[in-house]
């Protein structure tokens, strides 16, 4: 990892469906977090091309949907690496993803775009979300991307919730994890602050910096709530936002805080994958642990 890692996060409010305004605006926001922050790092929430799905499924509105998403590459991917370019960042947003193959197909995918404005890395989101599953396929692949930056994996919003998956990337080798977020307000059901918290908790558990980027703004009767979060590898917040606003969440990241932490709790030795098998069960095999 660089010895330092400037990182904005950008609390993006979509314009549901309207990709073209929104690329527009993303590469504005990369220009300006550049200059006014001096980012190596600018990144958007989860499917900020085009705005969050609409519940519950309506077959008008999925193909609405599919004519909204783009391929990768594409013209929002095109706008931001021209962004890219011009600044010499990484650039890291949510795109909704015709399936390259496959005509009326989508993945929700995260996209990394690298300095020379081309694609560095794709996640397609694995664990898809009540209505997601309406609309997009489940990925198959968990990568991890060498950057000059450092060692960078993805995810998006539900995947946060499987701590396996934030593991594998870190035994991948990853030092900065990106999760992409449409988190709207969920009375009982969401807690304000969660994504504070699982920058947090992923951050600590695997030692590494953990970034949660959620979009603000409505989309019908969804409100998104924003706090956006940076989380260091020992667990402790490095910024947050406060507010469901749009706004730059701002940290530098440095890679002595990162083996300052490796070193004091060792927790790649200390791991007992003997003991773990269970994890990787299927849930027809599940049910004992062992004798009582």
């Amino acid at each position: 990892m660089r010895d330092e890692v400037r990182a904005s996060l950008v609390q993006f409010s979509s314009v549901p469906l309207e990709p073209a305004k929104n690329a527009k605006r993303m590469a504005d926001f990369v220009r300006r977090e550049r200059d006014e922050y001096g980012a190596d790092l600018v990144v958007f929430p989860e499917l900020a091309n085009t705005g969050y799905v609409q519940s519950p499924r309506d077959d008008e509105y999925a193909e609405q949907l599919y004519t909204a998403s783009e391929p990768v590459p594409g013209p929002t991917t095109d706008a931001l690496g021209e962004a890219a370019r011009e600044t010499g960042t990484y650039v890291v947003a949510g795109i909704s993803q015709r399936h390259p193959v496959i005509p009326e197909v989508l993945y929700n995918s995260a996209v990394l775009l690298d300095p020379s404005g081309e694609v560095a890395g794709i996640h397609h989101k694995v664990h898809a979300c009540r209505d997601e599953k309406e609309y997009y396929i489940a990925g198959d692949t968990v990568d991890v991307y060498e950057t000059e930056l450092g060692a960078i994996a993805l995810n998006l919003c539900y995947d946060v919730r499987f701590p396996e998956l934030a593991r594998v990337q870190a035994l991948g080798g990853a030092e900065i994890i990106v999760s992409l977020w449409a988190s709207a307000v969920q009375p009982g059901k969401v807690p304000p602050d969660s994504i504070i918290q699982r920058c947090a908790t992923r951050g600590m558990e695997n030692a590494v910096f953990f970034l949660g980027c959620n979009r603000t703004g409505t989309d019908g009767d969804q409100v998104f709530y924003g706090r956006s979060a940076i989380a260091g590898p020992s667990g402790d917040t490095l910024a947050a936002s406060g507010t469901d606003q749009e706004e730059a969440v701002r940290a530098t990241m440095r890679a002595a805080d990162l083996r300052a932490q490796r070193r004091y709790l060792t927790l790649y030795r200390d791991r007992r994958p003997e003991l773990y098998g269970k994890i990787t069960e299927s849930l027809s095999q599940a049910g004992r642990v062992g004798p009582r």
